[in-house]
């Protein structure tokens, strides 16, 4: 577990997602103040000596999500080339249906959020370094958000449509028990033994297709499983990301608490896909 949580945290992709869950999880904080004066003052009586002020402690957090969103944009900074690099790929594809366009849309409308994500960060981060301005720089990352929700509706349409794609090239059994080219195969296999070695193999020769039958009826639902799920997840995520820019843009009225816990849930889902990843890649490592 140490292993897999030191290699998530030294993947590029997995530091990010630790720091927009921290990010989320201070949001929530500064948008209840009941629950951050109840945290208050817990550490107030461990430490009687200790006078922490609920106003200054909502100031310093306010101020290092903004801090914490610089550190995650300056991860990104160079993110928005894969993501053209991906929208060309699906776009010069020779077999594109309606989930390539979407990921063409979806990735080309990631790439432009992203790169206006870039080249505003010097402006956001005053650091006495401008390139368009501060007013400038807040405007054009303001109107970046309808991007990001262009992108994250096209993603999540496409999700969808790859799980409806997935279930309908579900292969159904011609029999309640299987496949019917395993069970063809079985009774060939039935056949064959029937003729060489009489009835004992029969008998093998059923139980040998009995148990390929079986084993490629599990190996089938268990990769359509994995499928569904990782799309499944991918689905959520994006629907609950929605939240942000959407609430950004004033075009829903959510609570700020809200938008935490969709921020929360959304980077969990997100983060649990990295973490299997590295906990594959430590598996080929042994």
């Amino acid at each position: 577990m140490l292993e897999q949580f030191v290699a998530f945290g030294t993947d590029i992709v997995g530091l990010e997602r630790l720091l927009r869950l921290l990010q989320a999880a201070l949001l929530i904080l500064t948008c209840y103040p009941s629950l951050l004066a109840s945290l208050v003052t817990l550490a107030s009586s461990s430490s009687p000596s200790a006078v922490i002020d609920v106003v200054s402690t909502a100031a310093s957090l306010l101020q290092l999500q903004n801090q914490l969103n610089l550190a995650r944009r300056t991860i990104r900074l160079f993110w928005f080339l894969g993501s053209f690099q991906s929208s060309w790929k699906l776009f010069t594809s020779r077999d594109k249906g309606v989930e390539a366009w979407l990921g063409v849309l979806a990735q080309s409308a990631f790439g432009m959020f992203g790169l206006m994500e870039s080249v505003t960060l010097l402006d956001l981060a005053r650091g006495g370094l401008t390139l368009f301005g501060p007013v400038e720089a807040a405007r054009l990352d303001q109107e970046a958000q309808v991007l990001w929700l262009v992108a994250l509706y096209a993603s999540a349409l496409g999700s969808g449509a790859k799980m409806l794609a997935l279930l309908a090239s579900r292969p159904v059994p011609s029999s309640g028990e299987g496949f019917g080219a395993a069970l063809d195969g079985g009774r060939g296999a039935a056949h064959e033994g029937e003729a060489k070695e009489g009835k004992d193999g029969q008998v093998r020769a059923k139980e040998q297709a009995r148990k390929h039958k079986e084993q490629q009826r599990r190996a089938s639902a268990d990769g359509i499983n994995a499928k569904a799920g990782a799309l499944g997840s991918k689905l959520v995520a994006d629907l609950l990301d929605m939240v942000i820019p959407a609430s950004k843009l004033g075009w829903v009225k959510v609570d700020g608490g809200l938008v935490g816990v969709a921020m929360v849930c959304s980077t969990l889902l997100t983060g649990l896909t990295v973490w299997d990843r590295c906990r594959r890649r430590l598996q080929e490592l042994e």
